[in-house]
Parts: C-alpha cells; structure tokens; sequence
C-alpha cells in the first residue's frame, strides 16, 4: 500500500510495532502489534481488525497496574 504522508512515496510494508496509546487518562505501551509501516516516514497504519482488538485489550489491560504488555492474537 502507498504510503499517505504528502511528498513521501514510500510503499507500507508488513511489520510488528511498539504502539503508545492513552487509555481512561492512563499511558500504554503495546508491543508487538502488527501494523503497515512506510519504510521511508515511518508512517504506521493500523488495520481495522487490530484496532478493534487493541481496545478490546485495552479494556482487559486497563484494570491492572501494568502501562506495558504485548499484544495477544
């Protein structure tokens, strides 16, 4: 997939990320999670099905005391 940052023609390539998120006022860090990242920007786009997981974790996670975790297919 073309990479979407203006001026940047980079092609997103299959990768696994450390994704920070800010969750019920709190701070995560979320490794491992697969994402399509343009080799050149470094832009990162996640899909729709791992953005729906990553908040179903979220809202398993958020409970605990841990701000880091890998991320669970």
């Amino acid at each position: 997939m073309k990479c979407h940052t203006p001026e940047c023609s980079g092609e997103h390539e299959a990768r696994a990320i450390s994704h920070a998120v800010i969750y019920q006022e709190r701070t995560f860090v979320v490794h491992g999670v697969p994402a399509d990242v343009c080799p050149e920007c470094g832009e990162a786009v996640l899909g729709e099905e791992t953005a729906m997981h990553l908040e179903s974790l979220l809202r398993r996670r958020a409970r605990g005391k841990a701000t880091a975790f890998p991320f669970e297919s």
